[in-house]
């Protein structure tokens, strides 16, 4: 989805709802130290999980511990319906800039999916920077996913991959699953994916994206000042993660593989976001190969707006938006209306 220079002006200009959520919600000064910024989301994830409260109980919710390739002991959480009937299976990778988050960062979606779709899901946990260098949280991520694909059908989480199997992620997580979808190409897992959700993913930069799209490449400059996920702290992020620019596991643009062997893939991209170009420009370059796409765009919106400044009717639209992306990449006709009743959201 290219944007034409008057749609790219028109995406930067704050959305009105956006405007009269920063006044009564001022977001003060930023720290800029990974840590802090750590600790604020896991203050976040613990007040979404406290408002959540326990799952229903037509649903298991639980943990289980898998071993990486080094020997460390991760964790993966899995939402799964008590039915004997194995559904489709979808995962999940939070986002925190590869230096905060964890498995409870999308548990509200986790659950959404598993009871409108009746599906087996599980959120992975990664190893996070600075403690942690690149690609370590990636290879994780490899981890979780290639025992994921041999224990699909098992016991444990008791899914159907035929009915499909969805790898998707916000911000860092979706960025996660562009590069393994892309690795999985070559790199075979017992069962393939058949679609992914990359919402406001990090997947191209500068020297990576490719000549013909770089007029449009232009989101870093123009909203590097904006208050989410800046140019400066974006370049930050990597250098203190030690990412290799040239590694195919730090971006999916990096990946030699043939665009045209990538599975389905709903985008989800916000307008005042400067990894705004990086979807658009990957959704443009997948179309163009043949792969079946899906795009909501929101103009005026910083990054991930939906998770950052809840409770407005341009992030609740959004939070359907992503249920109802889900059901395109499984091919299910699910009403938004549902979709609304399931996550409590009040037309």
């Amino acid at each position: 989805m290219l944007l034409s220079k008057e749609e790219r002006e028109k995406a930067v200009q704050p959305d009105p709802q956006i405007v009269e959520y920063l006044k009564k919600n001022p977001p003060g000064e930023r720290s800029r130290d990974p840590l802090v910024m750590r600790k604020v989301i896991e203050a976040m994830e613990k007040a979404a999980l406290e408002k959540l409260g326990p799952i229903h109980g037509d649903f298991e919710e639980f943990i289980h511990d898998i071993e990486m390739r080094d020997g460390y002991v991760n964790s993966l959480k899995v939402i799964k319906p008590r039915h004997p009937t194995p559904g489709p299976l979808v995962v999940l990778a939070f986002g925190g800039g590869f230096a905060a988050g964890s498995k409870d960062q999308l548990t509200d979606e986790a659950r959404t999916i598993a009871k409108v779709f009746e599906a087996t899901v599980v959120n992975i946990d990664y190893r996070l920077t600075p403690e942690n260098k690149f690609p370590t949280g990636q290879l994780d991520a490899w981890d979780s996913l290639k025992w994921i694909a041999e224990n699909t059908t098992g016991s444990i989480l008791n899914a159907d991959p035929t009915k499909g199997f969805i790898m998707g992620g916000v911000s860092a997580g979706g960025a996660i699953t562009a590069v393994l979808s892309r690795k999985f190409q070559e790199e075979k897992i017992a069962h393939p994916f058949t679609g992914q959700w990359l919402a406001v993913p990090t997947l191209l930069d500068d020297d990576i994206v490719p000549e013909k799209y770089k007029e449009y490449f232009i989101s870093g400059e123009q909203n590097a000042k904006v208050t989410e996920v800046s140019k400066e702290e974006r370049l930050k992020m990597r250098q203190m993660g030690g990412w290799d620019r040239k590694s195919d596991l730090g971006w999916a643009g990096n990946s030699t593989t043939p665009l045209s062997g990538q599975p389905r893939t709903y985008f989800q991209v916000d307008g005042q976001d400067t990894l705004r170009d990086d979807a658009l420009i990957y959704e443009e370059m997948l179309k163009e190969a043949g792969v079946p796409t899906k795009i909501d765009f929101y103009p005026g919106c910083p990054h991930a707006h939906w998770m950052l400044m809840p409770g407005i009717e341009i992030s609740d639209r959004a939070r359907i938006d992503t249920i109802a992306g889900f059901a395109w990449l499984l091919g299910k006709s699910v009403s938004r209306e549902e979709i609304a009743k399931v996550l409590k959201i009040s037309s």
